[in-house]
């Protein structure tokens, strides 16, 4: 689900891309901590404008308040109103998604569980609060947990009849073994640059024991460095999810210069770069038949990608990217409300989602 940014979003990514900091990073005299310090503060901007807000109104300042690390986030208090509430959830694209998600969960879906996972314990708290506000019966588990405590809080949410609504969970806790079964909706909140984090996350609530059809939901920001990000954990990696690619770049210094200004580049005129990159026309004109892409957004008929696969997978190679197999997944554009979407729950949160990729696997 590629979530369409709020307009303070927008507005602090352009002056960051836009910043000396950021322009220093094309440059290879620079140390890549400079590099990781900023591709750090589009993510957290991407989660919620309040991390940065929160960053630039630390009262305890490290030793090093000189450092490029301080003064990145120097100049961003104008953007924001001079009432800002770090609470509401409409100056994130995400968050506002993920609010409405839960809300029609709760109230469509009686007795559904949820897993949300986020690489982040910052970010847990934000939604940690977001829960907090609409009264939901929630877990947490994350690296602070102690590690005999986390046993019980899985028990306390697969047990049958459990009254937690939500299980918070950081990706970075719990390893391999850790099965949420009492859920069968899990939504993963941000992205990893390694796609084997996302997929051992993902497969959560899709594990031995489980009795239901598992809904999984993935959440970008439109435009974004999470596009990109996503973009790389495909091109080296099947989308069935079975292997991952080890060498998939993940590391600032391994990047050329030309892939640091991609990286740093916001495409405001998109619903979405990833669909973007696959010549596909499933949202042209409403006459032109495909088997393979379904959109109804000009309407109700069914609509293909004009572009064959043979052609995709040289367009593919010529932009180092393996996409081919996104064109077998259904594609559904905005508005996402008047499409085909086989999901009452997603439809109901359609305002902000600017496009759906979507599949089904049976096993």
């Amino acid at each position: 689900m590629f979530c369409r940014a709020s307009s303070l979003q927008l507005a602090l990514y352009q002056h960051l891309t836009s910043s000396r900091w950021f322009k220093s990073c094309l440059s290879s005299s620079y140390a890549s901590s400079l590099h990781l310090m900023c591709i750090a503060a589009l993510k957290k901007l991407c989660n919620h404008p309040c991390l940065l807000y929160r960053k630039m109104n630390e009262e305890q300042i490290e030793q090093q308040s000189l450092t490029d690390a301080e003064t990145l986030y120097d100049d961003l208090q104008t953007y924001y109103p001079l009432d800002y509430d770090p609470n509401i959830s409409e100056h994130s694209g995400k968050l506002k998604v993920l609010e409405n998600l839960l809300r029609n969960i709760k109230t469509h879906a009686s007795g559904e569980r949820v897993v949300v996972v986020s690489n982040y314990t910052q970010t847990l708290d934000v939604i940690q609060g977001l829960c907090e506000r609409n009264e939901y019966q929630f877990l947490r588990l994350d690296g602070q947990t102690a590690t005999s405590h986390r046993q019980s809080l899985v028990e306390r949410f697969n047990g049958k009849g459990s009254q937690d609504f939500v299980f918070l969970l950081s990706s970075k806790a719990g390893g391999v073994g850790l099965n949420l079964t009492g859920g069968s909706t899990l939504i993963l909140y941000d992205i990893d640059w390694n796609p084997a984090n996302d997929i051992q996350a993902m497969a959560r609530v899709w594990r031995d024991g489980q009795r239901k059809k598992v809904r999984i939901y993935r959440l970008l920001t439109t435009g974004t460095i999470e596009e990109k990000i996503y973009q790389r954990q495909i091109s080296k990696q099947s989308l069935s999810g079975a292997v991952a690619d080890t060498r998939i770049s993940s590391k600032p210094q391994d990047f050329s210069r030309e892939d640091l200004k991609d990286l740093f580049t916001l495409h405001m005129k998109t619903t979405c770069l990833t669909h973007d990159l696959l010549n596909c026309s499933c949202v042209k004109a409403a006459d032109e038949e495909d088997p393979l892409c379904t959109n109804s957004a000009v309407g109700s008929s069914t609509r293909k990608c004009q572009l064959g696969l043979r052609g995709l997978r040289q367009e593919a190679k010529e932009k180092n990217l393996s996409m081919a197999e996104l064109l077998q997944w259904k594609h559904f554009a905005r508005p996402i409300e008047n499409t085909k979407l086989e999901d009452d729950i997603l439809r109901l949160c359609a305002d902000d989602i600017d496009f759906v990729f979507q599949t089904e696997a049976n096993g």
